[in-house]
């Protein structure tokens, strides 16, 4: 069933890119290494709200390494949520501890909560498992309290 889920949110994600492209929306193709090829979407008018009640237009879909999301843009910080699928999006950026030779982490909405249910599993991914180029050449914002 999961498998299924899967293919079906691929598909998805293949006729927004197509269609985003069709529109005249930028691509990003990231700085991988030659076993990573993904591209980032930059989508403009997708519209998200956090669980404070922030609203956000605009997000950069990507492909990631499904993992934990984070309350804080910290290593140590508690673990909110996780992310199961690929590719995903991601509303701004920020620096923050050092993980695995950067700083950056995306801000977003985990797949599934695992503590904090208030937080609606929303929280940082380190850049790390985000397949993006840096993130100034991709247009996303950085986040409003960076």
């Amino acid at each position: 069933m999961i498998d299924g889920f899967r293919r079906v949110v691929r598909r998805l994600a293949a006729s927004v890119t197509a269609s985003a492209l069709a529109c005249g929306a930028a691509a990003v193709a990231p700085a991988a290494s030659a076993a990573e090829t993904a591209e980032c979407q930059v989508r403009p008018a997708e519209q998200h709200r956090d669980w404070t009640g922030m609203d956000f237009t605009g997000d950069l879909w990507c492909e990631l390494q499904p993992g934990f999301v984070r309350i804080q843009s910290r290593s140590t910080s508690p673990v909110v949520g996780r992310m199961l699928y690929s590719p995903s999006w991601f509303v701004c950026w920020k620096r923050g501890s050092d993980y695995l030779g950067s700083d950056v982490w995306y801000y977003t909405q985990g797949d599934q909560v695992l503590t904090r249910p208030v937080t609606k599993a929303w929280g940082y991914m380190p850049a790390v498992a985000v397949k993006a180029p840096a993130p100034e050449a991709t247009g996303l914002a950085k986040c409003p309290w960076s």
